[in-house]
């Protein structure tokens, strides 16, 4: 094998990279679920009920008892727009294979309408989502 300085430097080298990939597929996860998040929201806005529902984790169907989850994100989808959407905080976990991410942060609507956001995905399906208060329309007042 190698030996002396030139040794040395190809093990840094080797561990560098594998550092380097743990880091760059350890937190790709996250940021796809961030992703999953944002666009679930822009189908809420738009009224892609259908869309959005296939984002969902089919846990998240599992508390609603007889309620069809078309009809709570059609109320969602009532909601004004989001302008702005920020998660500053995700916590994610990986046990037995299934990836486990949390993340909340706020959207502003363009009238100045703060929500505070809360997602729990697996594996990139969103199993819960909160939003609160719910912004009405342009029209409508703020819930």
């Amino acid at each position: 094998m190698f030996k002396g300085a030139r040794g040395v430097i190809l093990v840094l080298l080797g561990a560098a990279a594998i550092i380097t990939c743990a880091f760059i597929f350890g937190f790709r996860g996250p940021k796809d679920d961030i992703a999953t998040a944002r666009t679930f929201l822009n189908h809420l806005a738009a009224d892609e009920i259908a869309e959005a529902q296939a984002l969902l984790h089919p846990s998240a169907t599992q508390d609603l008892a007889n309620t069809d989850i078309r009809d709570v994100l059609g109320i969602v989808a009532n909601a004004e727009p989001f302008a702005e959407m920020g998660f500053p905080f995700i916590n994610f976990s990986v046990v037995n294979g299934l990836r486990t991410t949390e993340i909340s942060g706020t959207g502003t609507t363009a009238r100045g309408c703060e929500s505070a956001l809360s997602f729990v995905l697996l594996n990139g399906e969103i199993s819960f989502f909160n939003i609160e208060p719910l912004c009405g329309g342009p029209a409508g007042t703020d819930a």
